[in-house]
């Protein structure tokens, strides 16, 4: 074959193996790591085949050159591979964590060796004496190099003191994330936005290691909120600590702590501490806890005031408060007119209620009662929806029902203080009308008849709740046992004589 065609054929071959090479790597990181492996390989084999070829004085150095170089490539390719299989196949799904600096050190020592006795087999050299006397050399080297020799020395020492692992939450300097990889060099974070942040051991040596996962994964959160000084600090930090308990990611042990911070311009500052064993979404937590804590506040009446240098004036006359006020009494009337529970009651009766009742607001996934609570109140849903639920005695949690607008729970709590017999669970942002005992315990005492017609519809809701239970001979238990008792109950409960 002619030479020019030879070469031709050859660098037409090569390019072809590069963009091959270039487009695999982009789906395989094995290849990606020895695209410039194998396209240096394809060259030097390009080199030996050429050789022959050509007439030259140096042919045979250039020859044993090209082998040589070309033994290191394809050994730095198998060391790669060896490497991929090692810690993607075997160490990554068994979730075992071993210091990428060991592969690393490993590779060098092996590509190391193997060079210095090539280049003793080859060309007769002797490290040992080159290294003793280059004592200019090693200065410069050192001087050159004293960056990545620090970051060196730096990752040996964390590795041997084993400070930080894959997958351990940590904080370096001002810098926050998950740790991916520690390498000879660098130790990789990935930060919550997702992005990668690579700092050199020498940086993560001199500054403040913080290591979220040590000695456990509990970790505590901190979220600070501002109540009205009109507010007792003893109530509000009752109801900031149970806002907290229930929200999704808070450990339940050790339980939320509130205490009082500071006098602010405008608010009693409080520190509300709560565990978590998930810091990886250490935002969403504290977003989950003041959610929370708003729509607790705002149902216990609590004030979060804005700041005072913020000044705001709302002149309201007395004539819109008082529109403002019979407004929502028409609105509750509207909505207790439609409980079945109050269809005995007259609507002047039913009025009365409502000049008592309040309007509470929940978010989906808080809990409005649970079961076996105490409870005299009852519930009327305004606009969203609940999920009925019970906890049998194995611990099982069932699904009774769904509740949308003008469907009421609590009945049987209001008029005989009976423990709460399921769980109430908001689904979506919601709003209930609330009756307490007292305002009904004043209409059943001016009008006693009620007594026996409320007695009766609590008997046709338990049984309603009987089926929807499903527990097979509950309902015709029900039904034999409630006949005669619902009215005893309600008489004892509001003390009413028989």
């Amino acid at each position: 074959m002619p030479l020019l065609l030879f070469v031709a054929l050859e660098a037409v071959t090569i390019a072809a193996l590069v963009v091959a090479v270039r487009r695999v790597s982009r789906r395989s990181e094995l290849v990606s790591r020895v695209r410039f492996s194998l396209c240096a390989a394809a060259l030097l084999v390009g080199v030996l085949l050429l050789e022959p070829r050509l007439a030259h004085p140096g042919r045979d150095s250039v020859t044993t050159a090209a082998a040589a170089v070309l033994v290191l490539v394809a050994l730095h390719v198998v060391l790669q591979v060896v490497d991929h299989l090692v810690w993607k196949r075997l160490l990554e799904p068994r979730h075992v964590s071993v210091p990428r600096l060991l592969f690393d050190v490993f590779n060098f020592l092996v590509l190391a060796g193997v060079g210095a006795a090539l280049l003793k087999s080859l060309y007769s050299v002797n490290l040992t004496g080159f290294l003793v006397t280059s004592t200019v050399l090693s200065a410069i080297l050192g001087l050159s190099l004293q960056d990545v020799l620090a970051s060196l020395m730096a990752g040996i020492a964390l590795q041997i003191e084993g400070s930080v692992s894959p997958r351990e939450w940590v904080r370096v300097g001002d810098k926050e994330g998950e740790v991916v990889q520690t390498s000879w060099r660098t130790i990789t974070l990935k930060a919550r936005e997702g992005h990668h942040v690579v700092l050199p051991n020498a940086k993560v040596a001199r500054e403040e290691l913080v290591n979220y996962s040590r000695p456990g994964p509990l970790e505590r959160l901190r979220a600070t909120v501002g109540v009205a000084y009109a507010h007792p600090p003893g109530e509000v930090k009752a109801a900031l600590e149970r806002a907290a308990l229930g929200a999704e990611g808070v450990s339940p042990s050790p339980p939320p702590e509130a205490i009082v911070t500071a006098f602010g311009e405008s608010a009693v500052e409080y520190d509300l501490r709560f565990f978590t064993l998930d810091f990886a979404r250490a935002h969403q937590v504290r977003d989950a806890v003041l959610t929370r804590v708003w729509y607790a506040l705002r149902r216990a009446g609590m004030e979060i005031p804005f700041p005072r240098r913020e000044v705001a004036v709302h002149h309201v006359s007395d004539a819109q408060a008082a529109e403002r006020a019979e407004a929502l009494r028409r609105d509750s009337f509207d909505v207790l007119r439609s409980v079945r529970t109050f269809h005995p009651l007259t609507d002047e009766q039913v009025r009365s209620l409502a000049r008592t009742a309040r309007l509470e607001r929940y978010t989906a996934g808080e809990a409005l009662v649970r079961q076996g609570d105490e409870g005299r109140s009852l519930f009327v849903v305004r606009s969203g929806q609940v999920r009925v639920e019970r906890t049998d005695a194995d611990g099982a949690r069932r699904e009774l029902a769904k509740l949308g607008p003008s469907s009421f729970f609590g009945e049987t709590s209001l008029l005989t203080g009976e423990p709460r017999s399921a769980s109430v669970v908001a689904l979506t942002e919601l709003e209930v009308v609330v009756v307490e005992k007292d305002a009904f315990g004043a209409v059943i005492l001016s009008d006693p008849r009620l007594v026996r017609d409320l007695s009766l519809e609590l008997e046709r809701r338990a049984q309603e709740e009987a089926r929807l239970s499903a527990e097979p001979g509950r309902a015709a238990a029900t039904s034999v046992e409630d006949s005669g008792s619902f009215l005893t109950r309600i008489q004892r409960f509001f003390g009413i004589e028989g």
